[in-house]
């Protein structure tokens, strides 16, 4: 019994051991799957080796690993050089402060030392990206040496096309232009060539191609230019007998239709994005008009609808939207209108705009709605229209088309053009727009005469509303003028000259001192200081004395000059020569001109003692 209980015990014993021994292999595992970096030293993947097989080494790729190494090593060169940098331009900085003081002492040294700072390595290319530092660039090329504005030149020639297209960087472009010499003009024009088409269609670089055509570019450069647009022929390779765009193809007529499809396509990737206020934009969008087909010329009217305003800003602009208003349907005409009326104040006072708003009113058919969308804005807006040479234009057209006394015949020529595309006749089409604008017109004469006799310009144009249509409203507008006239006080301020623009009067720091004082030439003339003008009478004007000379010819206003005429007045005119022609004008056009006789011969002493041209002929007639 003994023995046989004592086998079970063992027994019992052995099996509980065959139990445990899958436990310790577990825990093994789990101890060398904690530790992997144990299994790597046999095995690349870091994972252990199956029972019963041997462990294989995998050879690195040195190659690999050397390239790594030297890119980990270039990155921290950079780091530490931008570090570098970061400190290099923190101390421009704040010497720029110092510099860009107008006042500040010895600004050419300065400007010597923060540019020896920065010539080193492509500084002045990052420096031109960033917003704050780029302002550094710029004070340097204004105040700099010629030679130090030729150093920096060098160091940004090579990324003058990603300046120009750059949101600060242009902006240094421009000082380049502005303070450059001509030999770095002609260099910076001739580094973008290849560029000017996609500039053109940029957002920043519009206005560097603008600068440069219109300011800088010889006619040479200009046709260069013009010769992108043209083909990709022309990028690189410029041909000096390509002076337009005719001249592309006169050789070769198969050619015409090739180029002027890449012409259009250029154009109306500018016109999508809206950016056609170029001037270069203008020259070749008027060649391509004159050469296209009627198709494309009312394709290019469509395009430019609502963009009229924004083509009026150069002179071959102002061509361009005017022809693109005529080529236009009669749908097309009436949205350009209601685009063009929120700018109808600045384009009729700018350079050439106004020559757009004259072909509108020469051409277009509908006159209710030309009333609507322009001629309302022109009458509520005439006084600060009139102060423009462009607005007195506009005004006087809309009273009297065509007028030899106002319009040149080469100019009512150029207009006349535009007839063959209207249907309405154009005698009647100009008295309809009188009908509609001048008694508001002359309203507005009436309520404030001495401000339309403030100026000879503005006169003569309040003489030609005036003139043009006699009514009730005329006859009141005559006595407003003619009180003001007959005033003794009657007085004209001088004009105030205009004020010097940002940057005119500056400090030129880079011209040496003088060390001798310079001998006086005895043989120079002094130069002439020019004495403030003082206030002088209304009638001595020679601008405002032609219209007054012109107003009374016609025998209502004489008759109401006379009327406010006084003795007081008398003795304002008679010392003045152009005082006593108004004098012998009005006795001869004044219907009761014996009560001025009357007036004058009681002077006639007074009148003997001045010795003017018109003091004499005064004289005789009252004798």
């Amino acid at each position: 019994m003994t023995s046989v209980k004592s086998e079970k015990r063992k027994g019992d014993a052995g099996e509980e051991v065959q139990k445990k021994r899958p436990r310790k292999d577990a825990e093994t595992e789990e101890r060398q799957q904690r530790k992997p970096f144990n299994a790597g030293r046999f095995q690349g993947g870091g994972a252990r080796a199956p029972h019963g097989q041997r462990f294989v080494h995998q050879k690195k790729d040195w190659k690999v690993y050397k390239q790594q190494k030297k890119e980990l090593k270039v990155k921290r060169k950079e780091k530490q050089k931008n570090k570098d940098i970061m400190e290099i331009m923190s101390e421009a900085k704040k010497i720029y402060e110092e510099l860009k003081c107008k006042t500040t002492k010895g600004r050419a040294e300065i400007a010597a030392k923060l540019h020896n700072m920065l010539k080193t390595g492509d500084r002045y290319s990052k420096m031109v990206l960033a917003h704050d530092t780029a302002r550094v660039v710029q004070c340097l090329l204004k105040v700099a040496s010629p030679e130090i504005r030729a150093e920096i030149f060098g160091k940004l020639t090579e990324s003058l096309p990603a300046m120009a297209m750059s949101k600060y960087a242009h902006f240094c472009v421009l000082a380049m232009l502005k303070h450059g010499s001509a030999a770095t003009r002609l260099r910076l024009i001739e580094a973008l060539y290849g560029n000017y088409v996609k500039l053109c269609s940029h957002s920043f670089g519009h206005t560097i191609v603008d600068s440069i055509y219109i300011t800088w570019a010889t006619a040479q450069q200009k046709s260069c230019m013009r010769q992108e647009f043209y083909s990709d022929l022309y990028r690189k390779d410029k041909d000096s007998t390509v002076k337009c765009l005719v001249d592309t193809f006169k050789d070769a007529s198969h050619m015409k239709n090739i180029v002027l499809g890449n012409l259009k396509q250029h154009i109306m990737k500018a016109v999508n994005k809206k950016l056609v206020d170029n001037s270069l934009f203008h020259g070749v969008l008027v060649e391509y008009l004159a050469e296209c087909s009627e198709e494309d010329r009312l394709e290019m009217a469509t395009a430019f609808t609502g963009l009229l305003a924004s083509l009026a800003s150069t002179r071959e602009g102002t061509k361009a939207a005017t022809l693109c208003f005529w080529y236009g349907t009669a749908k097309e005409r009436r949205s350009a209108l209601k685009h063009l009326r929120e700018h109808v104040e600045k384009v009729c006072v700018h350079e050439f705009g106004y020559f757009l708003i004259l072909a509108v009113l020469h051409t277009i058919d509908d006159t209710k709605m030309l009333k609507k969308m322009l001629l309302d804005t022109i009458v509520e807006k005439v006084e600060a229209l009139v102060q423009h040479e462009g607005g007195r234009k506009v005004v006087e057209w809309v009273i009297q088309p065509g007028d030899t006394s106002n319009f040149h015949p080469s100019f009512t020529t150029a207009l006349n053009e535009g007839l063959k595309y209207s249907k309405k006749d154009a005698n009647i089409r100009q008295a309809e727009i009188l009908e509609a604008t001048h008694a508001d017109l002359v309203a507005a004469v009436i309520s404030n005469s001495a401000f339309w006799l403030s100026n000879g310009h503005i006169a003569r144009t309040m003489a030609t509303i005036l003139l043009a249509k006699e009514d009730e409203k005329t006859a009141e507008a005559f006595q407003g003028i003619a009180k003001v006239i007959s005033d003794p006080c009657w007085m004209l301020m001088p004009q105030p000259k205009p004020e010097p623009e940002d940057g005119e009067e500056e400090v030129d720091e880079l011209k040496p001192k003088k060390k001798f004082k310079k001998v006086k030439n005895p043989l120079e003339k002094p130069p002439v200081q020019e004495a403030e003008e003082a206030p002088k009478v209304g009638v001595e004007d020679a601008g405002l004395h032609i219209v007054l000379k012109k107003l009374l010819k016609n025998p209502s206003f004489a008759a109401t000059v006379l009327e406010n005429l006084t003795e007081d007045t008398l003795e304002k005119w008679l010392p003045i020569n152009r005082g006593c022609f108004l004098l012998v004008d009005l006795l001869k056009s004044a219907p009761e001109a014996e009560k001025l006789t009357g007036m004058l011969q009681k002077c006639r002493d007074v009148i003997a003692t001045h010795k003017s041209p018109g003091a004499k002929m005064l004289l005789e007639k009252i004798q």
